[in-house]
């Protein structure tokens, strides 16, 4: 899957409510993976970092675990 795909994609937790959406991916180059996303509500407002081991499935959407789910 390339990278690109990432960006703008909505992002739900596993619980169904809206997280927001895909502004940014932050790489790993040590390792070569993605190591996390960074996810706002909209342009211009301070993006949140979630891990990309949290990222359940990526399709249409991301869904990604809720807090406090392991």
């Amino acid at each position: 899957m390339r990278i690109s795909r990432f960006y703008g994609l909505a992002i739900y937790n596993s619980k169904a409510e809206y997280v927001g959406i895909v502004n940014d991916v932050v790489l790993d180059f040590d390792h070569g993976e993605v190591f996390g996303l960074a996810v706002g509500q909209e342009a211009g407002v301070q993006n949140t970092a979630v891990p990309f081991k949290d990222v359940v499935a990526v399709g249409d959407i991301i869904i990604v675990r809720a807090k406090g789910q392991e």
